[in-house]
């Protein structure tokens, strides 16, 4: 008798599972930006999984399309093949709408509410990307920087950043600069402008435009955007200097002696680089000279008639992290 109630327990509601079947999943993929009527990709539901006469034993029987996004589609059936399958019913837009989840409803004679058996199938539809949107800068069209003379080499000017709205390879930039000069280097992969050379005795601003394209087929560029680079080589000279009340203008060569003058620099600045120039200096006609340290253990050099300060070994911060000079400078006519 005990044995009669278990058996009655367990059948019972295995029973009831078995009433909610899992409904079948499909899997396919259309690209944005197709024409309209293009067939969905890789998804064909044969109607012998879906047991369609089930629902409709007689002629006439219909399908239709349910969820967020389903009047973009329609379902037919391939009579020929015994397959249903989708095609768009308009142009689609990936940014707009990346992907559909949808189910598949059969109806008998005509699709009209009522005459909806039950969904017989869930579909879900990817749409692909294409290379349809241009990079664009979040900065303005113009960028204008005042830079030091004595900027450090390899220093990050500034960052010019792009954004793509499309996904994937479509997405990824690629930075560039037209036209190409000697002073100033624009990363590729993160858009950072870099000093590369002295600007020292640059007569006038440096001007260039910076790029994006994208690694789409065919490959799309962005608007330029223009960088103006001006070198600042003047100081602001202390206000007792001046006998005023606000700073005036002053060459930094000109300051007056015993002035300590601090300057950073990379230790991966290259052998040969100039760091500063003393000249113009006080006297119309001088001559420079190392005082401190010795020429012999100094990594860099002061050129006895430019006044340049140039690289004349490798730098290295972890032995060295601050190196200081003694420049003297003569009066070439003796006064």
């Amino acid at each position: 008798m005990i044995w009669g109630i278990l058996l009655c327990c367990l059948l019972k509601p295995a029973a009831g599972f078995q009433t909610q079947e899992r409904l079948p999943f499909f899997h396919g993929h259309v690209f944005e930006n197709s024409p309209t009527a293009s067939k969905v990709n890789g998804l064909s539901i044969p109607v012998r999984r879906i047991n369609a006469q089930k629902w409709c034993p007689v002629s006439g029987m219909h399908f239709k399309l349910y969820g967020n996004g389903s009047e973009d589609f329609r379902a037919f059936a391939h009579h020929k093949r015994g397959n249903i399958l989708l095609k768009t019913s308009r142009v689609l837009d990936r940014e707009a709408h990346s992907e559909y989840l949808l189910s598949v409803g059969v109806c008998c004679q005509t699709c009209v509410s009522e005459s909806v058996v039950s969904p017989v199938a869930t579909v879900k539809v990817d749409v692909l990307d294409t290379n349809d949107h241009e990079p664009t800068f979040r900065s303005a069209d113009t960028v204008h920087i005042t830079l030091d003379d004595t900027t450090a080499l390899r220093s990050v000017v500034c960052r010019l950043q792009a954004v793509d709205a499309d996904s994937g390879n479509n997405a990824e930039l690629t930075y560039m600069s037209v036209p190409n000069n000697g002073s100033f280097y624009v990363v590729p992969k993160t858009g950072e402008v870099l000093l590369v050379d002295s600007i020292l005795g640059l007569p006038s601003k440096v001007t260039f435009y910076v790029f994006a394209r994208d690694h789409g087929w065919p490959p799309l560029t962005s608007k330029g955007v223009l960088v103006t680079i001006s070198p600042q080589r003047w100081a602001t000279r202390p206000a007792e200097l001046t006998g005023s009340g606000r700073g005036a203008r002053w060459p930094r060569a000109l300051l007056d002696p015993g002035t300590v003058v601090f300057l950073n620099v990379s230790e991966d600045a290259s052998v040969g680089s100039v760091i500063t120039s003393l000249s113009p200096s006080r006297f119309p006609s001088a001559a420079y000279e190392l005082v401190f340290p010795e020429s012999e253990s100094s990594p860099v050099a002061v050129g006895r008639d430019s006044g340049d300060i140039t690289i004349s070994s490798r730098l290295d911060r972890e032995t060295e992290p601050v190196l200081e000079l003694t420049v003297k400078i003569q009066d070439k006519r003796g006064v």
